[in-house]
């Protein structure tokens, strides 16, 4: 029987670079999405930026919509179709 891994937390961008994963933005208003360009938002944000904070301010850069946010592992297979998506940032109230 194979051992289980121990479960690993990922809270900030910081943490997903760090265990190579990669992050994905979709948006469900216009059906479109992308990889992000992590090492691009890592120098925008910080490492210690959290992903409920990306996922409260960030929207589609096509249509302003509300965007989804998916990760996987980078080593785990190719990347989907499509360029890197930029993240537009909503301003804070």
């Amino acid at each position: 029987m194979a051992s289980k891994l121990p479960a690993v937390r990922l809270n900030t961008i910081g943490q997903i670079e760090e265990h190579g994963y990669a992050l994905r933005l979709d948006c469900p208003s216009c059906a479109r999405g992308a990889d992000v360009d992590l090492p691009a938002l890592l120098r925008q944000l910080g490492r210690d930026f959290t992903l409920p904070e990306l996922r409260r301010h960030a929207a589609c850069p096509h249509c302003g919509g509300a965007v989804t946010l998916t990760m996987r592992l980078e080593a785990a297979g190719t990347r989907p179709d499509g360029h890197p998506m930029a993240i537009r940032l909503k301003p804070r109230r």
